[in-house]
């Protein structure tokens, strides 16, 4: 079984766990709240680069979250039929973490307010219209393809912040954005995610605390 070590909260450990959850990967969760074993980790040579999340699975270790995203996401099917679809599915995955900056530093670099003004406007700006001119143009339920892919996964997670953080009424002027959202948080694995106790709380004190603990920041 998969085992994803990475701190008990969301940062970039949560679009792991979503994607799967979406891929249908079964996984455990060891959580770092100590320095120690994030040193042990590092000593036995599992963090090349010295950071986490770190994913076991089939026998390899991997970090890095893109990496690691898009290894699930093969092993899921959820990286398009071809090459040209994987091209487009990384085009919009890589726009979703543009996007989800915006809330990455809650607390940490700035408030959850500043957070929301800054995610509202990149979203009238750039995304949002993206989003509904690519929606519009496939006539489906999915940026990619006829299923549910990375691309939406990462898009996925960023609209669950907007809303989170913003208030139900934040994709009230992108209809489109709004439907689309609520299709995918209705998907039967999702839907089971978020229930479930995978998905971790928003940043609080408590996560930011053992945060830099174990990254000796405090």
């Amino acid at each position: 079984m998969a085992n994803l070590t990475y701190f008990n909260g969301r940062g970039k450990g949560e679009v792991i766990r979503m994607m799967l959850a979406a891929a249908k990967i079964p996984f455990t969760e060891t959580f770092l709240t100590e320095r120690q074993p994030f040193e042990k980790l590092i000593q036995d040579g599992l963090l090349p680069f010295k950071q986490v999340p770190f994913l076991k699975i089939d026998d390899m270790e991997l970090v890095q979250t893109g990496a690691i995203v898009r290894y699930v996401a093969k092993k899921g099917g959820m990286y398009g039929a071809d090459d040209k679809e994987a091209a487009m599915i990384d085009m919009y995955y890589e726009a979703s973490r543009d996007f989800y900056s915006k809330f990455l530093p809650v607390l940490v670099m700035k408030t959850e307010e500043q957070a929301v003004k800054d995610a509202k406007a990149a979203g009238e700006d750039k995304y949002f219209p993206a989003l509904e001119k690519r929606l519009k143009e496939t006539g489906s339920c999915y940026l990619v393809g006829t299923s549910l892919t990375m691309a939406d996964v990462g898009f996925l997670e960023v609209l669950l912040s907007c809303v989170e953080f913003g208030g139900d009424d934040f994709l009230d002027d992108h209809s489109e954005v709004k439907q689309y959202y609520q299709r995918l948080v209705a998907t039967p694995l999702m839907a089971e995610f978020l229930k479930s106790p995978f998905r971790k709380r928003k940043n609080d004190e408590q996560y930011i605390k053992e945060v830099k603990r174990v990254l000796n920041r405090e």
